[in-house]
């Protein structure tokens, strides 16, 4: 508020020091006029206000002090200017303009309920009555009736009154509307027990934000079904993904603690927030991973789908950015696979209103061939492709198919081999690491390993230096110690959408 009155001060002061100065041809005399004294006195003071009060944290008593000793403070100093004009008219428009527009400026800029405006407004104009009375009434005040063209004081006073009163009257509203619609936005970002944070990540199936729970003071991650994305198919996707999820308990999955409906339709379910990077955002930001990583984190990622298979869950979206890595001192470098909600139940499949047959679902760079010659065809051979490919991708730091089309992925995934993982790498890899994971690529389902489990045993039978939790202590030391330094930049990767594409007849 002091902020903008003191520009609107400046502003003015100069406009009318400049122009009247130049029209009468001094400057000096208008500055040297009481009236610009107070004027004067007036920016300086709310120019001063803000230079202290920038940056600074007050309570909200304080806040309130500080608002209603600065519009009175300042009003009354206008006033003060206004009435020493010499023509009394001008002085009445004078104190109405004051008055009135110091009113709507705070209105506008301070949040307030129309009350508390209305009865600063009504102390403001109370001084504006009274300073009108005594440059009327007062024989020494500089203001007095200098002629018998003036209109008379009665009108004068009924004149100001209305003016006053409808400026203020119109400030009292805006005020009304402006916290209404403030109170109605900060309503807005709370579902049920939870008040909404920053985004902090959207893909097909919805929007994640950071939350806090109102009771248990816990921070979640609250995923949103934006109301653009209700249909009867997208519910039944989102709740099949709250349900499947919230029967997983593996420490490697992400868990769930609620799930509702807002009274406007908002589906959301909260999980645990997750204090760490994804794979995509750990690759891009450290290049290729050392193989002893890769099979620690892979290991997780198999652990967790290795339940979920067990109860005929099929992920069918496995890939870097949604498998997060928590660096924390409870947990370092523990793997979460999020967002199963993609997921298909291997026992019964609504085929009317979960996926048509000629849609792909799942993303491109990470799909098993199978999953792009028949959609519903995914099984858990289908994760362990995508898990092979995640491998892959931390290997080398490229998508097995880095290619500039969605239809020429799709081709390459069915119909050609993987480059050898040291060939894109261009040094030598562990070979049985590269072993299980170009199994893991294999395009017929019954070449990969036959399970979760069978990859991960796989995985522990490289001899590779491990990776051990010294060492991922030591590096998520190091990460956070750098981080704040290291500005992140706005990133997109296609391998973080999922999308769901026709499939073309010349796949």
């Amino acid at each position: 508020m002091y902020r903008v009155g003191f520009a609107l001060c400046v502003a003015f002061l100069l406009g009318v020091v400049v122009v009247r100065g130049l029209i009468g041809g001094n400057v000096l005399t208008e500055l040297r006029s009481p009236s610009r004294w107070f004027h004067i006195v007036a920016t300086l003071v709310s120019g001063g206000c803000w230079l202290v009060l920038r940056g600074k944290s007050l309570s909200f008593r304080a806040l309130e002090v500080v608002d209603a000793a600065g519009i009175i403070g300042l009003s009354v100093l206008l006033h003060l200017n206004a009435s020493l004009f010499n023509i009394r008219t001008v002085a009445v428009f004078n104190l109405v303009l004051t008055t009135g527009s110091a009113a709507v400026l705070r209105a506008v800029v301070v949040p307030s309920t129309a009350g508390r405006t209305l009865t600063l407004g009504a102390i403001t104009g109370g001084f504006a009555v009274i300073v009108f009375f005594l440059s009327a009434l007062h024989p020494r005040w500089p203001v007095r009736q200098s002629g018998p063209a003036d209109w008379s004081l009665p009108f004068q006073l009924i004149s100001l009154v209305l003016w006053l009163g409808s400026l203020l009257a119109t400030a009292a509203l805006a005020s009304r509307v402006i916290f209404g619609l403030r109170r109605e936005v900060s309503e807005a970002r709370k579902l049920g027990q939870y008040t909404l944070g920053t985004k902090i990540g959207e893909g097909g199936m919805g929007i994640v934000y950071r939350a806090t729970h109102a009771m248990l003071r816990r921070e979640t991650a609250l995923k949103l079904l934006p109301p653009d994305r209700v249909d009867a198919q997208a519910v039944r996707r989102f709740e099949r993904e709250v349900v499947a999820t919230a029967r997983l308990r593996h420490p490697n999955t992400v868990a769930i603690f609620d799930y509702g409906r807002t009274p406007e339709g908002v589906f959301y379910y909260a999980m645990e927030y997750l204090d760490g990077l994804t794979i995509d955002e750990l690759v891009q930001k450290e290049g290729p991973l050392p193989p002893g990583r890769v099979i620690w984190l892979l290991s997780q990622v198999c652990a967790s789908l290795d339940e979920a298979h067990a109860i005929g869950l099929v992920h069918r979206d496995i890939k870097p950015a949604n498998v997060m890595v928590i660096g924390h001192t409870a947990a370092f470098d523990q793997v979460k696979v999020l967002d199963f909600g993609l997921v298909k139940a291997l026992t019964k499949i609504d085929r009317s209103t979960l996926s048509r047959e000629d849609e792909l679902t799942g993303t491109p760079l990470y799909m098993a061939p199978e999953m792009i010659a028949k959609p519903d065809g995914a099984g858990p051979a289908s994760d362990l492709y995508a898990v092979a490919a995640v491998g892959y991708y931390m290997l080398t730091g490229k998508h097995v198919f880095d290619r500039k089309s969605v239809i020429e992925v799709c081709a390459d995934h069915l119909h050609r081999a993987p480059i050898p993982v040291h060939e894109r790498l261009g040094r030598p890899v562990p070979p049985a690491l590269e072993a299980v994971i170009m199994q893991g690529l294999a395009k017929s389902p019954s070449e990969r390993p036959a399970s979760a489990a069978e990859f991960r045993d796989a995985l522990a039978r490289c001899d590779v230096a491990p990776w051990s939790e010294r060492d991922a202590r030591a590096w998520w030391e190091a990460y956070r110690a750098t981080a704040a330094a290291e500005p992140d930049a706005d990133y997109d990767p296609a391998s973080a959408r999922t999308i769901e594409v026709k499939r073309d007849a010349s796949i």
